[in-house]
């Protein structure tokens, strides 16, 4: 039992696993919602050259786009103890799954497919190599495959001047194996190896370590058993030399014909839901039953495949002509057709507004949102999803890259109307909520207050509904800051998003590297 240990403002509910890199908890939020806590061997946190590395590492992890991934949502040092809090995934690993069910085969091994190419894709385009993707860094979440601990074995090898070649044998590419710089094409491979195991059940070099290492440099995979439709692109993925691979958006122009990113998660969504409606269904529950009476415990994911029923290839590529597949690529790009699944988690290429006006602009950088303001304005900017009922949760966390103002979230407002509760961090030090209305200075309900000033600032806030008034909450850093009420015609839900407004005589220029929306009930 952890008691009520904290950790960096989490408190850590129960311990979940051991690793190479340390141990895994559960854990609560300052918010009430559940996060992955992972604790880094104590005696790193005191190196200062570890330090740098970690800040590095961790801002890298941070810039990978969250499709298929457990983003990395927090991290820090918190006396002798080094951390970094994930998405919290609800789910089997893969390697527990196949160990306790079985192969997967059919519609669920092609979305396993899709969605940790589609990881990939998301941690290669951050510059990111995982370097250590294996079934076990695979969860299974009711809504398809989440890839985990990308970077982070990398940070914990070096820090702890390990000699020991980086990687787990049965799925390591034969340049790992020979100690050679790597290449995004290393988890290209491991790719192969893990969907060759989670379509067999065991890696297609075999084990135990040690003739695994040799086989995987000397010999040709064994790949009997692996469905036909998937083979030949898990063989390509397999090639010895290097240059000789496809990389991860080639997986997937393969697999789902050139989808982008946030179409292909869709793909994956879908298919993947439509596994857990059917292994609701009393016909497939009795499908896999197991034999001599033994009950068999099913993951809610696995669907049986109907007796002697042959299996299409790419399900959801014949679905295309159905308009399935459309739906999904306008999912991604239109705003009014995103899913309304909690939480919402900004990849802010999904819709977010980009361009410039009189008062600045608006533009991507890399997976971060940035706002410039030109002195004197301010800038609001809506996310593409409406508020849940009955309360929300904004956060966000942003960093002042140039100049003096303020910035931060809003909540139960309008982008037309230019109605809302502003929650506002500026360059000063100084916290704030403002009920802002277009034509008018707004009015201040809270502060403007000290706090603790830093580089990058974690803003959460909370409109809740309470009859005819609206709580306002404000966390900075995890730490509660302001508590108000509006009982005098509050709003209502709406939308949320992002603000930064610059001082009298110089502009301001915010970059925002994360954004959610979730209901402030429930986790």
């Amino acid at each position: 039992m952890n008691g009520d240990r904290v950790v960096g403002g989490y408190t850590l509910r129960r311990l979940l696993g051991r690793g190479g890199m340390g141990e895994v908890h559960l854990a609560a939020t300052p918010t009430g919602g559940l996060a992955a806590v992972k604790l880094i061997h104590p005696h790193l946190a005191g190196d200062p050259v570890f330090r740098r590395r970690f800040e590095r590492e961790v801002a890298a992890a941070r810039r990978v786009a969250r499709f298929c991934t457990a983003p990395v949502l927090d991290a820090g040092i918190d006396g002798d103890v080094a951390y970094l809090v994930t998405e919290y995934v609800k789910g089997p690993d893969l390697a527990q799954a196949v160990r306790e069910q079985g192969p997967l085969s059919g519609a669920n091994l092609e979305a396993l497919a899709v969605g940790v190419a589609t990881a990939l894709s998301a941690i290669h385009g951050a510059g990111v190599i995982h370097r250590d993707l294996k079934p076990s860094n695979v969860l299974l979440s009711p809504l398809g495959p989440r890839v985990i601990d990308f970077g982070v074995a990398q940070l914990v090898n070096d820090s702890m001047a390990s000699q020991a070649i980086l990687g787990t044998p049965a799925f390591m590419a034969p340049e790992q194996v020979r100690g050679e710089p790597l290449t995004p094409a290393a988890d290209v491979f491991a790719w192969a190896g893990v969907i060759a195991f989670a379509g067999t059940g065991r890696p297609p070099f075999g084990s135990p370590p040690s003739e695994a290492l040799y086989r995987l440099v000397h010999r040709e995979p064994w790949l009997d058993g692996l469905d036909e439709g998937i083979r030949a692109v898990v063989e390509r993925a397999l090639a010895k030399d290097a240059r000789l691979r496809p990389t991860a958006q080639e997986l997937l122009a393969e697999l789902v014909g050139g989808t982008r990113l946030a179409a292909a998660t869709q793909v994956v969504e879908r298919t993947w839901t439509g596994a857990v409606a059917a292994a609701g269904r009393p016909e497939a529950v009795a499908a896999g039953a197991a034999p001599s009476g033994r009950r068999r415990r099913r993951w809610p994911w696995r669907a049986a495949a109907p007796s002697g029923r042959r299996r299409r290839r790419w399900p959801w590529v014949a679905a295309a002509g159905s308009g399935a597949l459309a739906l999904a690529v306008a999912a991604a790009t239109l705003p009014g057709l995103a899913p309304r699944s909690w939480p919402y988690e900004a990849g802010f290429a999904d819709g977010w507004a980009v361009g410039a006006s009189d008062a600045g602009g608006t533009r991507l950088d890399g997976a971060a949102y940035e706002l410039t303001v030109e002195p004197g304005w301010r800038l609001w900017k809506s996310a593409p999803v409406r508020e849940p009922e009955n309360g929300v949760i904004v956060s966000a966390k942003a960093t002042l890259e140039e100049g003096e103002g303020e910035y931060g979230v809003w909540c139960h407002g309008s982008a037309s109307s230019g109605d809302r509760y502003e929650f506002g961090v500026s360059g000063a030090g100084k916290v704030s909520i403002v009920k802002r209305r277009t034509g008018t200075g707004g009015k201040t309900l809270y502060g403007p207050a000290d706090a603790p000033r830093t580089a990058a600032n974690r803003i959460v806030a909370e409109c809740g509904q309470s009859g005819s008034k609206v709580t306002l909450r404000m966390w900075l850093n995890e730490s509660l800051v302001a508590e108000v009420s509006d009982a005098e015609e509050p709003y209502g839900p709406a939308e949320a998003g992002v603000h930064a407004a610059s001082g009298a005589t110089r502009r301001a220029r915010v970059s925002f590297e994360s954004f959610a929306v979730r209901p402030a009930t429930g986790t």
